[in-house]
């Protein structure tokens, strides 16, 4: 099990990022860091298959709306997919080390 992960600087003034905390919040954000970090420890890949939007939420911890945090992920394009067959966005470009 991977104890580390790296996140790029430019995340908090990403387009994407500014738009998931329009829609969710600064809470969104960190659930977007938790995950990030849950997916390095368990799914290196970045492949969320077999998870529903419900299993991801509670993976990060998120405590909004049911399918709130997913859905926003889909919108602003952190999450492609669909319910058992997620996968973070160009997650082996972004973290060729997992």
């Amino acid at each position: 099990m991977a104890d580390d992960a790296r996140i790029s600087t430019a995340l908090p003034s990403h387009p994407k990022t500014k738009k998931l905390i329009r829609r969710l919040g600064f809470e969104g954000a960190w659930a977007l860091v938790c995950l990030f970090l849950w997916a390095r420890a368990n799914r290196s890949d970045g492949d969320l298959t077999g998870m529903s939007a419900e299993d991801i939420e509670l993976a990060c911890d998120w405590t909004g709306d049911d399918g709130a945090f997913v859905s926003a992920l889909i919108d602003v394009g952190f999450l492609d997919g669909a319910d058992d067959a997620y996968q973070i966005h160009d997650w082996c470009e972004h973290q060729p080390w997992s």
